[in-house]
């Protein structure tokens, strides 16, 4: 099937996302729990487009497997019309062939769109970027693609995108969420961002921001308006040390 049929077909609901339990999901070490699929609805339209943003990976040595599993299940559960990758792909070298069978894992079943993070750049760009494309995925960091849904063209932007002024719906894949400082002026309905992993450890929330990690971090959000233009923030796939409190591993599943 040609990748923009399946951008313009009409998909179901996603099945079997429930509301985190936080009783059971306080503590969490290591990856032995399913990713949470947490929904953010920008549009209310029956006919809605269905982006899933999927950041911080950080495909590695020893959890590489468990990682990729866990990122294709929930894309099977979501059905989205398009996957988006946030960055921070790939932690060394050594994972990129891992990254290429993932992308085309993933590919299956939706198209997949992607940009690099600080990690990905230590591995080199160019690199992690042929590893996407050599998947089947578009590589969009310093470029932009248009999706058609319906009637609609979603034009998504990565974070060095040159002219932003087209498409019915705009929206930026990031990876820093301090790009929210600049870009929630520039018409953008949607901004995505990853990197500050909810900084894995939440005592509480106030003004849509994460606390302690709000202290250090300003944007540390899990959703932020401004204007007509809002930002998500994802608390990430994966982390360099595996322990979270109040702050589960998740995907953002964006209705626009």
């Amino acid at each position: 099937m040609n990748p923009d049929d399946r951008l313009s077909e009409r998909l179901e609901p996603a099945s079997g996302i429930r509301s985190l339990d936080p009783p059971l999901a306080m503590l969490e070490i290591g990856l032995s729990r399913s990713l949470f699929i947490r929904e953010e609805r920008i549009s209310d339209r029956a006919d809605a487009c269905r982006l899933l943003y999927v950041s911080d990976i950080h495909l590695r040595r020893g959890r590489s497997d468990r990682l990729s599993s866990q990122v294709v299940e929930s894309v099977r559960r979501c059905r989205p019309d398009a996957v988006l990758l946030g960055g921070d792909l790939v932690d060394s070298s050594s994972e990129l062939l891992n990254l290429t069978a993932l992308v085309a894992e993933l590919n299956q079943v939706a198209p997949v769109l992607a940009i690099g993070g600080n990690h990905d750049r230590g591995v080199g760009m160019d690199r992690v970027s042929e590893a996407v494309i050599n998947g089947g995925g578009q590589w969009i960091h310093t470029g932009s693609l248009q999706l058609t849904h319906g009637l609609r063209q979603i034009s998504i932007f990565g974070p060095e995108a040159g002219n932003i002024n087209h498409g019915d719906v705009r929206v930026l894949c990031a990876h820093n969420p301090r790009v929210w400082k600049t870009s929630r002026s520039c018409g953008y309905d949607l901004v995505l961002a990853g990197h500050l992993h909810g900084c894995q450890l939440v005592a509480f929330e106030y003004r849509d921001r994460l606390f302690p990690g709000a202290w250090f971090y300003p944007y540390c959000y899990l959703n932020h308006q401004s204007g007509t233009s809002r930002l998500v923030v994802s608390r990430g796939v994966s982390d360099l040390v595996p322990i979270r409190w109040r702050c589960p591993r998740e995907v953002v599943l964006c209705h626009i």
